[in-house]
């Protein structure tokens, strides 16, 4: 029963099995299977978890997956302006869906999971997962009925990404055989990122550049604003909220001008 507190067997048998080098192994290896990315944040904090008085923080909210289903709406207000929201579910059978959401919307906020460069999708396990999103991007930006609309791309997981480059386990160029001559473009643009090691900031403006190349091949007259977003660190979000914010603003008084 879903409602009934879990025992404390469960949490001695979870953190048993947790703790299994075999269990460890196959963790360093998750990347192969459908693996939820927080998992370990969780299994990391059962000794939290457990306790009777245990009421859930912003981070384990933050760190919590629902795969979306169907179309969700949310309505809200920030600084004056109101917001309506359609979150619509990314995976293959869920597409066909959107088509009836895209009438009269503003803008459209395409979410890419930057760290599954190395993950194939749960529906189609010899399909990797980012180029099956610069797939997708690709035609969502060629479509007939949104060359008025612009994009704000979130470059998601940022996080995630910088800890596997790090660790090096999975080189990007296993993934993307073009990587190894990949130069960042514009050196200026890289000073905002002081600070962040130059392997990271590397795979984060080729990923954004793959993307960037899309919109640059067309002559619609839509924009692309990408945005390097972490969904767990609030500020940075805040930020990115803010900048989104003008974003939606300017494009609505540019479509207004255009009809």
């Amino acid at each position: 029963d879903a409602d009934e507190p879990l025992s404390s067997e469960f949490f001695a048998s979870t953190r048993h099995l947790w703790r299994d080098s075999g269990v460890q192994a196959m963790y360093e290896r998750a990347n192969e299977i459908q693996l939820i990315d927080s998992a370990q944040y969780f299994l990391d904090r059962l000794d939290v978890i457990e306790r009777a008085d245990y009421v859930p923080d912003t981070q384990d909210l933050l760190h919590c997956r629902v795969l979306t289903r169907g179309i969700f709406e949310t309505q809200f207000t920030y600084r004056s302006v109101r917001f309506h929201i359609v979150d619509v579910g990314g995976q293959r059978d869920e597409r066909r869906k959107w088509i009836q959401c895209f009438n009269d919307v503003t803008a459209i906020i395409f979410v890419v999971a930057c760290s599954s460069y190395d993950m194939n999708l749960r529906e189609d396990e010899t399909s990797n997962r980012l180029k099956e999103a610069l797939d997708l991007f690709k035609n969502i930006w060629n479509n007939r009925f949104l060359k008025k609309i612009s994009v704000i791309l979130f470059l998601n997981k940022q996080d995630l990404l910088r800890k596997k480059i790090l660790l090096g386990k999975s080189p990007l160029e296993k993934y993307f055989d073009e990587y190894p001559n990949y130069t960042v473009a514009s050196a200026a643009m890289l000073k905002q990122f002081e600070g962040e090691p130059p392997e990271v900031l590397r795979a984060q403006f080729f990923i954004r550049d793959k993307f960037t190349a899309t919109a640059q091949e067309s002559t619609d007259r839509h924009e692309l604003y990408p945005h390097f977003t972490t969904a767990i660190d609030t500020e940075n979000i805040r930020t990115v909220f803010n900048d989104c914010q003008e974003i939606i603003q300017r494009e609505y008084l540019r479509l207004c001008s255009l009809q």
